[in-house]
């Protein structure tokens, strides 16, 4: 059985895989279309008994090309990768995207990544996929130069829900309209926001609701207002090049801690100030302090207001927990989202 690996760098792979079946992409947010692209790539690496690779790019490629029209992630690549490893992938290989490599060449792409490092026996690909200087490189130009590199194309068909394809671009409209629901059905788990934790202002202790407070990454970020979320710990960035062996869990650190409540915005009854986001833990008493985070977003219960006192504000916070509770009671599966 191939180890699972996770590499990092255009000169990670010391040897090839055997037989690999490759699949390549952003795979932003590892939405239910990439994952039909996994799974068809791991059940054919399998048929073939074979090495299963994903090949993905850090940075997005569009900060590079088109840095001005650059969207927000849907995740941090730590997050990306550990996703892709639980869904059963053996390879996960980072290709640093720089305006060098933009620069090559679809030909050169396939003859110097997919022969010669990787001698790639399979490529499973979207039929809308493409790459290559100029994106120039698509499902004709694959299909004429595949079997002339002895690589067998696989088309995978696109995934459509409430007629249009499902995207990452969609998904980050959706969220950014606070349509949770939606976008869950396209990632096929809830959308989540992801930071540190940090040292607060004890503002929410001295209230009676103690809060862990969170610098959030540049991310896709919902509507302002309270939310049913649950915390789990995130992996550690990927850090250097080189190549790790890694477990194939959900998240290199994915424990649960737990469901909360999750405020997003300015804090209005406290007078002007910045965003800020902050999760009251239901039945946590431990420090999370440094440690990096993941929100899972399962319901939005109100929108942010400010009240007439820090009293009024304290009896909401009361009415939102008590919402929250009664949420995980009636839907205890949410908590392991």
């Amino acid at each position: 059985m191939p180890s699972k690996r996770v590499l990092k760098g255009l000169n990670a792979v010391a040897s090839p895989p055997t037989r690999a079946v490759v699949t390549v992409g952003v795979f932003d947010g590892v939405h239910i279309a990439h994952q039909r692209l996994i799974r068809s790539t791991i059940q054919l690496a399998q048929r073939l008994d074979g090495t299963s690779v994903a090949i993905t790019f850090d940075p997005d490629p569009q900060i590079v090309l088109d840095p001005a029209h650059a969207q927000p992630a849907l995740m941090p690549l730590e997050v990306r990768v550990a996703t892709l490893q639980a869904l059963g992938l053996d390879w996960v290989w980072i290709l640093p995207f720089t305006t060098r490599f933009a620069r090559m060449t679809a030909e050169q792409f396939i003859r110097r990544i997919l022969v010669h490092r990787l001698r790639a026996t399979a490529l499973v690909i979207g039929e809308a996929f493409v790459f290559g200087k100029n994106r120039r490189g698509d499902m004709d130009v694959l299909r004429r130069l595949g079997p002339w590199y002895g690589i067998r194309v696989v088309p995978v068909r696109q995934v459509r829900r409430l007629g249009a394809p499902v995207s990452s671009s969609r998904i980050r409209r959706l969220i950014g309209l606070g349509e949770l629901a939606q976008a869950r059905g396209l990632l096929g788990r809830p959308p989540a926001l992801y930071g540190v934790v940090v040292p607060g202002t004890g503002r929410g202790r001295r209230l009676g609701f103690p809060t862990a407070n969170i610098r959030l990454i540049p991310q896709v970020v919902p509507l302002r207002g309270v939310y049913a979320v649950t915390v789990r710990l995130a992996p550690p960035p990927i850090r250097g090049r080189g190549t790790r062996t890694a477990a194939a869990t959900p998240l290199a650190s994915g424990e649960l801690i737990g469901g909360g409540v999750m405020n997003l915005g300015v804090r209005p009854t406290f007078g002007p100030g910045p965003m800020i986001c902050e999760v009251h833990l239901l039945g946590f008493a431990g420090t999370l302090l440094g440690r990096s985070v993941s929100l899972s977003l399962l319901a939005r219960l109100r929108d942010e207001r400010c009240f007439p006192s820090w009293q009024a504000l304290s009896q909401q916070v009361r009415r939102d927990i008590a919402r929250a509770r009664r949420l995980f009671a009636r839907l205890p599966r949410l908590l392991r989202s």
